[in-house]
């Protein structure tokens, strides 16, 4: 007959087998497996090995090995996390995450993209705030007309005196924000699909649309090739700021014109749930 006794006295100081090793822990603290749900503990050693329970608030490192948790309910959940407790997951280098994972699988990259295996075991990335947006139709809300400046204070940022007789003069730049275009604010807009209208153009001329935040580039939003023309077209411009405002881009024309700016569409970066 076997010593069980024996070798668990045996396996407390060296030599143990994984079994022993697995109540050793157990008899330590508190340690989550397959099919065991639990939280935090104190123990010892700061690793596992493979086949060892997992111990939370410890580094558990099972080299190359897959740690699978297994049962459980939405009620009794395998793995719980209290408040104070959180679960890291060490960065995997994307060439060494395979394209097939099983379905459930976490990992992560060094650049923080959360990868799963998704149904029928294919590799997959959660959406996060990192890289994933949204893209919102809205109903259209004009911002701008220079021919009535005044009526649309609250969406100009910059000095009004680049404007005269209703036209946006040559040479010149004004600035707005979407800032109170809702749900821009709230959730985080980043870029905003804007149609520009010119109007009463007095000569051939160039608008450029972009961000407040970088220096003009060398590039047409709109072009005219006379005087008394209308036209617009739909521009998708980068947000940025001007003097301390958020949500802000800029508009300049080489000839002086009427523009009229009417917003469509926001790219959100953190969009909310009422969709």
């Amino acid at each position: 007959m076997r010593d069980h006794a024996a070798e668990e006295s045996r396996g407390m100081t060296g030599g143990e087998p994984s079994s022993t090793t697995r109540r050793r822990i157990i008899a330590t603290g508190v340690a989550t497996g397959a099919g065991l749900g639990a939280t935090a503990l104190v123990a010892t050693p700061a690793h596992a090995d493979a086949g060892d329970p997992v111990l939370i608030g410890q580094v558990n490192d099972a080299g190359t090995a897959e740690t699978e948790l297994v049962g459980g309910s939405e009620s009794n959940p395998t793995l719980v996390l209290g408040s104070v407790d959180s679960l890291r997951l060490v960065p995997t280098n994307e060439e060494h995450i395979p394209p097939e994972l099983p379905t459930g699988s976490l990992a992560v990259t060094p650049v923080g993209d959360l990868v799963t295996g998704g149904q029928g075991g294919r590799k997959a990335y959660v959406n996060t705030s990192r890289w994933a947006n949204r893209t919102l139709a809205i109903r259209p809300q004009r911002i701008l007309d220079t021919r009535s400046l005044s009526a649309y204070a609250a969406h100009v940022v910059s000095s009004t005196s680049v404007v005269s007789a209703g036209k946006l003069n040559a040479g010149q730049v004004i600035h707005l924000t979407v800032q109170n275009v809702p749900p821009a604010l709230a959730e985080r807009a980043t870029t905003a699909y804007v149609n520009i209208t010119v109007a009463g153009t007095v000569s051939a001329g160039v608008l450029t649309t972009y961000s407040s935040s970088i220096a003009r580039p060398k590039t047409s939003s709109l072009n005219w090739w006379g005087p008394n023309q209308i036209l617009s077209n739909l521009v998708e411009v980068r947000l940025g700021s001007h003097n301390g405002r958020p949500l802000c881009f800029a508009i300049h024309v080489n000839a002086a014109t009427s523009v009229i700016v009417d917003v469509s569409g926001l790219i959100l970066s953190e969009p909310g749930r009422d969709y």
